[in-house]
């Protein structure tokens, strides 16, 4: 699937100015023109989440006249729209009827993909093109509004059950998906949508994903990581610690074939709520001690703020189990 950049509404081009939207047409033009007849291609993607602004016949339209421009470049591959809402496919029917697919970016909304579809007035196959664990805009908050993230087994689970409701339940309209994978990349934390670390080793996301494409589970699989505490606490009780004082970790560790495991403890600055969540921060150092696979002392900053304690299990095989816990250092009126 080859993706075609439309810029999104607002930023970069308006899309009632006739003259921006034929100088971006012209652009996919020479794009389409160059990769037409590549043996890769497998169909076009007419724009990503373009839905995320409020809904426009003049966007649609647009997108319509990059179909119709494909279409008369190369009628021998598909077309598609990558959409957020599964509501917006109504939009694609009335305002962009040259697009042959529609593809669905969703993740803990994955199970529920089929019945939103069928609320809406497209009639034709739709294709998941993002999906994976929860995501950060959909996890519960701590009350300084740092998300949980779920644990990498944890995300194995969840990703593998929505995957059978939707995309193997749903086969009569669901054409396929794309489990998401972008590279190694830092999105409000260093391990959120990274089914492999940036050593190249994979969590058991990439196991699970392996069996249900193909039957046939890996030699080794991941580690995993099945309890972490800080204080007693685990990451759902979102706990609240004094600063400069030392606090113990426990974890548990399990592996499918008995590996010996070693672990890597991690403190991290959290994420203002109102930053970019592709705004990397860096593990702190000198705050962890007396570090095992079965936990650890931590030493809290004297700075107040939000951290997250991370813990990533080895197991010597190339895979890897993570957890984590976000916390806050200080009292309630340092939040």
């Amino acid at each position: 699937m080859l993706g075609l950049w439309l810029e999104p509404e607002g930023k970069s081009i308006d899309y009632y100015d006739r003259t921006s939207v034929q100088g971006q047409l012209q652009r996919l033009r020479e794009q389409v023109l160059r990769f037409r007849n590549h043996p890769a291609l497998l169909m076009w993607n007419v724009g990503n989440e373009l839905d995320l602004a409020k809904p426009n016949p003049e966007l649609y339209s647009a997108i319509n006249e990059v179909a119709l421009m494909i279409r008369e470049l190369d009628p021998y591959h598909p077309i598609t729209t990558s959409l957020t809402y599964p509501a917006s496919a109504s939009y694609v029917a009335r305002w962009a009827p040259a697009i042959d697919i529609v593809s669905i970016n969703s993740y803990a909304g994955l199970s529920d993909l089929p019945t939103k579809i069928r609320e809406t007035t497209w009639t034709g196959p739709y294709i998941v093109t993002e999906f994976g664990p929860m995501g950060y805009w959909e996890a519960k908050k701590s009350p300084w509004g740092a998300p949980r993230e779920q644990s990498s087994a944890q995300k194995a689970a969840f990703t593998a059950t929505r995957y059978r409701q939707t995309v193997i339940k749903d086969s009569a309209r669901c054409l396929g998906s794309y489990v998401f994978f972008w590279g190694r990349k830092f999105e409000k934390t260093n391990s959120w949508f990274s089914i492999f670390n940036e050593e190249g080793e994979k969590t058991l996301l990439v196991d699970s994903m392996q069996y249900l494409w193909s039957g046939r589970r890996p030699a080794n699989c991941a580690p995993s990581v099945v309890r972490l505490e800080l204080a007693g606490m685990r990451d759902g009780n979102f706990p609240r610690l004094r600063p400069n004082t030392n606090y113990t970790l426990t974890a548990i560790a399990t592996d499918p074939e008995g590996d010996a495991l070693t672990a890597v403890w991690e403190l991290w600055p959290e994420l203002a709520p109102e930053s970019s969540a592709e705004e990397r921060t860096e593990a702190l150092s000198g705050y962890i001690s007396t570090a095992t696979v079965r936990g650890a002392t931590l030493r809290t900053p004297i700075k107040p703020g939000a951290y997250r304690l991370l813990l990533t299990v080895h197991d010597g095989h190339g895979g890897i189990g993570t957890a984590n816990i976000p916390f806050f250092c200080g009292s309630e009126a340092d939040l």
